[in-house]
């Protein structure tokens, strides 16, 4: 039995790429908006005194210099 070779509409191939690139885009502009959201709660978390205090506890224990709370803020 010989199966018939499958050839592809190449006006439906061009339209359906189109549709990929256009959700990837929206996609990249999705993550760009997510980095940022999660650039300021990092922001946010460092402005923290209880960040502060954890990591000037972590940074004795290393013995490195401690962070003061009025250089964070």
């Amino acid at each position: 039995m010989t199966q018939e070779q499958f050839t592809p509409d190449i006006e439906q191939v061009k339209k359906t790429s189109l549709k990929f690139q256009e959700l990837f885009k929206r996609m990249d502009a999705e993550i760009l908006i997510l980095d940022d959201i999660i650039a300021q709660l990092d922001e946010q978390n460092r402005a923290s005194p209880l960040y502060i205090y954890r990591l000037n506890k972590a940074k004795r224990l290393l013995n490195h210099k401690p962070v003061l709370l009025e250089e964070k803020v």
